[in-house]
């Protein structure tokens, strides 16, 4: 009886520990890879959230650490094909940023959009990354939301194998907080999403592309 009590005692105060604000902040802290922006070939904004990102990317460029913003045309999906089908249109999240970064003063020669098939990190990593080679790039800035920052420095570093140097910029203008994720539900599905994806390329994603690159 004894033995389980104190069993028990133990389990909460694990359980406690696991859930006190100190380690949820280590939590979400962990995710923002935020390294020092320096002077790249390109300035490369992720598919996803918007403004956040091309508001970072504009801000860079503006300061001065690179003379291109690179981003991704997301794939077309079925909605759009229906409302281009019926003769309608609206803009595409790379449209948009686009049209932010030029009314913020970027020249349309700065911007670059490249053409991807699948909507995935590693699928943009691969053309992004392709086209920085193929122009003799040798540095990047890596520009996607705070909780993204960790996975995707990890997936582009695989992928360039240190041709390319590539330093992560986490968005300042997201909604995600860090020190506070748990008190949105928001928050809390993008950070339990991001670590089952982080675990998944370390654990898997990492060593198939290595096989794949042989």
């Amino acid at each position: 009886m004894m033995r389980g009590g104190l069993a028990a005692a133990l389990l909460l105060g694990i359980l406690a520990w696991f859930a006190s604000p100190i380690f949820l902040a280590a939590a979400g802290a962990f995710l923002v890879a935020d390294e020092e922006p320096v002077r790249s070939d390109a300035i490369v904004v992720l598919s996803g959230s918007f403004p956040d990102r091309i508001l970072e990317a504009v801000d860079l460029y503006q300061a001065g650490f690179a003379a291109e913003i690179v981003l991704c045309r997301e794939p077309e999906n079925a909605g759009f094909r229906q409302l281009r089908d019926r003769g309608a249109s609206v803009p595409r999240i790379f449209e948009n940023n686009v049209s932010v970064a030029e009314q913020l003063g970027v020249p349309k020669q700065a911007i670059t959009v490249l053409e991807r098939s699948a909507g995935s990190t590693f699928t943009e990593a691969r053309v992004v990354l392709q086209y920085l080679a193929d122009r003799g790039a040798e540095s990047m800035l890596l520009v996607t939301s705070k909780y993204h920052t960790r996975r995707a420095g990890a997936i582009y570093r695989h992928l360039a194998g240190g041709a390319i140097r590539v330093t992560t910029r986490p968005a300042r203008y997201g909604a995600f907080q860090p020190g506070a994720w748990w008190r949105d539900r928001m928050s809390v599905r993008r950070l339990l999403i991001e670590y089952q994806k982080l675990v998944l390329f370390h654990c898997y994603d990492r060593w198939k592309i290595t096989r794949q690159l042989r």
